[in-house]
């Protein structure tokens, strides 16, 4: 159920990407008080519809305003503080209003971001493990309200895209399951209930640690990532469930050429990424670890349905060439392998989920790097061939 807010991050940087394309012809002049000199003041809204497609959601269409603005000193090479609102529905009924602000401090030496979110979403389960068939499928409806986001500081005072980072990670989730099918897995109680089949408040506080040296977040070309957190989530802050995470993401990219105003963009990129989430303690059905797009945006396993296997912990690893083909237009193949697992005594490599597939780019902003996304992926371990389109590459 965690798909709507993949879409809701992805709307947010459609909304902040496709304003860019705009943003010379609405500055405004201002004058510095510090140097009384006269310097464009970064300033502005964009309201846009945004559409996208998931075969999590079917159709979607977001319909969002974003403010924007600079840092007091005017620094054109510094990132934009924002401020996003949205409302979002897809043809599963699914319904979601969130607001998503992301704001720089101290030169880019502190970053907030946080996501705000009330939803109603209607979802699949299938159980709990990697061995579950496509029988197990039941329909069950969300009711969620969520606060979740991160305050990072720059380690070496260089700015949040210059290096280590360290921050707090806070997370209040409360979800309450308004809809399930009667005598289906959901509804079972007793020694063979689900955790959180009846909803809840996970409620954490943790820690977090980053690098980040790639050229540009949304399509790095070059450079490296890697983010680690530990968050526990406990009843002195006022969860139902007791349980700890711990995840780890790391991206690395190598390009092999430099791109010529004829690539518009685009440049022979080989992009790797490995990502594992762990949990252990009493964690909700709603909250572990899954394959498919999860809740921190990440698309594991392009060809699976997403929520089709979770468990305690997962492991993934995927690859992505990304290379021109002719004036806008551009391509990727891809490809990844992943599972599910009770624990890491448990990881059993000999039902490992593979998947393939290819995409096409199209620059919409080639000096931005900003790129509408159709992927087709194929999941091995169910068989199944979804489409994606989005305004954000997957990793």
């Amino acid at each position: 159920m965690f798909r709507f807010r993949f879409l809701f991050i992805c709307a947010a940087l459609q909304v902040f990407m496709l304003q860019a394309a705009f943003f010379h012809a609405s500055a405004q002049e201002a004058t510095s008080p510090d140097t009384a000199q006269t310097k464009p003041l970064r300033i502005g809204w964009r309201v846009l519809p945004v559409p996208g497609y998931a075969p999590e959601t079917s159709f979607s269409l977001v319909v969002g305003g974003l403010h924007y603005f600079g840092q007091p000193d005017g620094d054109s090479t510094s990132r934009l503080n924002q401020i996003f609102g949205g409302l979002q529905y897809t043809l599963r009924n699914q319904f979601v209003v969130s607001i998503l602000p992301e704001l720089y401090f101290n030169r880019e030496n502190i970053r907030l971001f946080g996501q705000f979110e009330v939803s109603r979403y209607p979802d699949f389960f299938y159980g709990i493990g990697n061995k579950l068939p496509e029988t197990n499928r039941e329909a069950f409806t969300i009711f969620r309200a969520a606060a979740i986001g991160s305050l990072w500081f720059s380690v070496n005072g260089k700015g949040i895209r210059n290096g280590i980072n360290a921050g707090v990670r806070f997370d209040f989730d409360y979800q309450n399951v308004i809809e399930r099918k009667d005598g289906g897995l959901l509804d079972k109680s007793g020694v063979d209930s689900i955790q959180g089949r009846n909803g809840g408040l996970l409620a954490g506080l943790g820690l977090a640690i980053n690098y980040d040296t790639r050229d540009v977040a949304v399509a790095a070309r070059m450079g490296e990532y890697a983010d680690f957190r530990l968050l526990p989530y406990l009843r002195i802050l006022g969860s139902n469930f007791e349980a700890w995470r711990t995840t780890l993401d790391v991206h690395k990219y190598w390009t092999f050429n430099t791109p010529t105003p004829e690539d518009n963009g685009f440049a022979h990129t080989l992009a790797m990424q490995f990502y594992s989430d762990i949990t252990w303690g009493n964690m909700p059905f709603f909250r572990m670890a899954m394959l498919g797009q999860n809740i921190s945006g990440i698309a594991l396993g392009r060809g699976y349905f997403g929520g089709r296997f979770r468990d305690n912990m997962i492991a993934h690893a995927q690859a992505e060439y990304r290379f021109p083909i002719y004036w806008r237009f551009g391509g990727v193949v891809f490809a990844g392998a992943g599972n599910t697992a009770s624990s890491l005594a448990t990881f059993d490599f000999s039902t490992i989920k593979p998947s393939i597939g290819a995409g096409l780019r199209f620059a919409l902003v080639p000096e931005e790097r900003i790129n509408l996304r159709i992927d087709v992926g194929y999941g091995f371990a169910t068989q199944t061939l979804f489409p994606y389109v989005s305004f954000t590459e997957a990793f």
